[in-house]
């Protein structure tokens, strides 16, 4: 037998091996990598590229390789078990990533690629004219438009609008907060707290904050319980020209009785230009004074009085505590139950401030704050979506994504901020920040693109 019939017959007998079997075995092909959902190849509208794992992907520290267009990338995972690379090339396609999981063990995948322009929808829902806060309840979220003088209602699943209700002329509804039975919406324009029916937004009644020696008495956003309801009070003396200081009285906090619906009181408080309250548990709410911030010519806020964060006791109708801060500007709160922790988000500069709500100590404060960026960066909101804590960035049309434990910049979901900007010197201005558990979805509130913004989350399980 020649050697071509030779070498035939051999093929002929390793393919008829390979379909009968030979003995139980046979040759197989090499398994190919299975599909994953939670290891993510990431790709930005900059063209940056990422390979992405959430907390308990990997075992912490352990070696993690990478193989991308036939290059092979060493890293490894991070003590939480997250995996964070980015690619100094860009346009990559084929990837594998090869690591040690978490419970033992090695696993190959190709990672689920996650084209981070896909998944944001940028006019999800077009709004009125200034929107300036939103909150979301019972299936429902409440929309104030500052400009338009409203209140919108919205089906909270796709944004049909099912209710709502118009506010005098130059009224500027500001802030909302909405619990079962009762929506409170706070006015800059004409000091009115208007309580409203949360299944329809139709008014209910409204009561007068009276300025008592204060040209804007500035109310801020509310909190209401089963009895009253409460109204941080900036109380501007006198507005500043840009680069001159904005005069203010001492903040308050206004207490409106829900049964008599009358101002009850007015609660002196301990520092300047009080703009929000929140419950912290425990029967307290945290009122947040910022401090006397004014502008510069350039329109750069800037302070000089101290952050004061006010425990104030529901039951006992008092503060119970006064911390104070700084002069860091201090304006948004964010309470975080699990941790026991209260974070102040700066208005001023890109730093996040931590009390702890079991010895109500300043465990991140102006020696050792929670930096985001260097740039001057006004948190406008923050948010927790499981273990991370997203924070946006007003002036840099910007959310950034920390570890809520360690605050490392740039953890899971987001390596790198997420950008809202569409096009050159277009500002979308994040007011404030929502994350739907159950859609796995952040909605963002855009003041000045008037819209609402999503941000479709990628999935962390396997």
């Amino acid at each position: 037998m020649n050697i071509r019939a030779t070498t035939l017959v051999l093929l002929f007998t390793l393919v008829t091996l390979a379909a009968c079997g030979s003995g139980g075995g046979g040759i197989t092909p090499p398994p190919t990598p299975p599909q994953s959902s939670a290891v993510k190849f990431y790709t930005y509208p900059n063209g940056a590229q990422w390979i992405v794992a959430p907390p308990g992907t990997a075992t912490a520290q352990s070696a993690v390789n990478i193989v991308a267009d036939s290059q092979q990338y060493f890293t490894t995972a991070m003590p939480d078990g997250s995996i964070r690379y980015k690619f100094a090339p860009t346009g990559l396609r084929t990837i594998s990533v090869d690591y040690v999981m978490a419970n033992g063990g090695r696993k190959n995948v190709r990672p689920d690629p996650f084209v981070v322009a896909d998944n944001l929808t940028h006019d999800y829902a077009l709004l009125g004219m200034a929107p300036n806060d939103f909150f979301f309840h019972g299936g429902k979220c409440y929309v104030v438009n500052s400009m338009d003088n409203n209140l919108a209602v919205y089906n909270a699943s796709d944004f049909s609008l099912v209710g709502g209700m118009t506010f005098p002329i130059g009224a500027s509804p500001s802030y909302i907060f909405v619990r079962e039975g009762l929506g409170v919406v706070t006015c800059n324009g004409n000091n009115r707290v208007y309580a409203f029916n949360p299944d329809d937004g139709s008014e209910l009644w409204s009561v007068m904050i009276p300025a008592d020696g204060a040209q804007f008495p500035g109310p801020g956003r509310p909190y209401a319980d089963q009895d009253r309801i409460y109204v941080p009070l900036a109380n501007i003396r006198e507005f500043g020209q840009l680069g001159e200081s904005t005069l203010y009285n001492p903040a308050q906090l206004a207490t409106v009785n829900i049964a008599s619906k009358n101002l009850e009181t007015k609660v002196m408080l301990n520092g300047y230009n009080a703009v929000e309250a929140i419950p912290i548990g425990d029967n307290k709410i945290a009122v947040c004074e910022a401090g006397d911030i004014s502008f510069d010519t350039g329109y750069v806020p800037f302070a000089y009085t101290t952050t004061y964060v006010e425990i104030y006791d529901l039951a006992e109708q008092a503060v119970s505590r006064s911390i104070s801060i700084g002069v860091v500007g201090g304006g948004r709160l964010l309470y975080d139950e699990a941790r026991k922790r209260l974070l102040i988000g700066s208005l001023l500069a890109g730093r996040v401030y931590q009390i702890s709500t079991e010895s109500w100590l300043v465990e991140r404060g102006l020696l050792n704050p929670i930096d985001l960026s260097d740039s001057p960066t006004f948190i406008s909101s923050m948010a927790l979506a499981g273990d991370a804590l997203l924070a946006a960035s007003f002036n840099e049309d910007l959310i950034y994504s920390l570890d809520a434990d360690s605050y490392t910049v740039g953890a899971w979901p987001l390596p790198e901020p997420l950008s809202l900007e569409q096009q050159a010197l277009f500002l979308a201005g994040p007011q404030a920040l929502h994350y739907d558990t159950a859609g796995n979805r952040l909605l963002i509130l855009e003041g000045i693109a008037n819209r609402v913004t999503k941000f479709s989350l990628p999935t962390m399980q396997d």
